[in-house]
């Protein structure tokens, strides 16, 4: 099983401010096995190949897709590519006005609750060989090693027993299954925080779980 975790959002609570958002979204996409993650990353390879990069004429290219700059046509051509695949998506909307004063000063401490309670929602059990959890890079390594021992405490009767698990820390560049999580993610996020349903209506019907964290 493949779960690939990232975020939309941020975790700012002076609502006064520009730009700060009043939801904060975390999504996972869980992949059973092997060949369906095989799909999920060429529908990204693809993507980027055909419709990203095609006609650039600069010496760099893109190296990934994201929810927040890829334009719509692209988003449901980077759908049509999934098609055969059988992905998951669950994702837990946080409503940061109803957040606690004590959790709003400890950032690192909210984000690994609300990761927590989604992945309480993983269909773990699903799982055949082993667990692997790729998360979007952006703690320290202390940050990283705080998080996985809170991760596998937590989840300790989440996860069967004979299953082995995995946490991997990536940068969204470097894999394709984050790149994924984000375009639904942000999705989902457009949704709560503008009301805007374009490309969130197209993916809909994978979602196996959505719920709005202290409505």
């Amino acid at each position: 099983m493949f779960v690939y975790l990232d975020e939309s959002g941020d975790l700012g609570f002076d609502f006064t401010k520009g730009g700060t958002s009043r939801f904060f979204v975390v999504t996972i996409l869980v992949v059973l096995d092997h060949n369906n993650n095989v799909r999920l990353k060429k529908a990204v390879e693809r993507t980027i190949k055909n419709k990203i990069n095609k006609r650039k004429r600069k010496k760099i290219k893109e190296l990934e897709i994201k929810g927040s700059k890829t334009v719509f046509p692209v988003k449901e051509y980077f759908l049509r590519q999934l098609k055969s695949a059988d992905i998951r998506i669950y994702s837990l909307i946080l409503n940061k006005a109803r957040v606690y004063q004590e959790l709003q000063k400890d950032k690192q401490k909210l984000y690994n609750f609300v990761a927590r309670k989604l992945f309480e929602e993983c269909p773990f059990n699903q799982a055949e060989r082993k667990i692997v959890l790729i998360l979007d890079k952006s703690k320290d390594q202390e940050g990283i090693k705080e998080f996985n021992r809170y991760l596998l405490l937590q989840l300790t009767g989440y996860i069967p027993t004979n299953i082995p698990v995995e946490i991997h820390h990536i940068t969204s560049q470097e894999n394709k299954g984050i790149q994924a999580a984000d375009m639904f993610s942000w999705g989902i996020f457009r949704k709560y925080e503008r009301r805007d349903t374009l490309w969130y209506n197209l993916f809909q019907d994978r979602i196996y779980l959505e719920d709005v964290y202290l409505p």
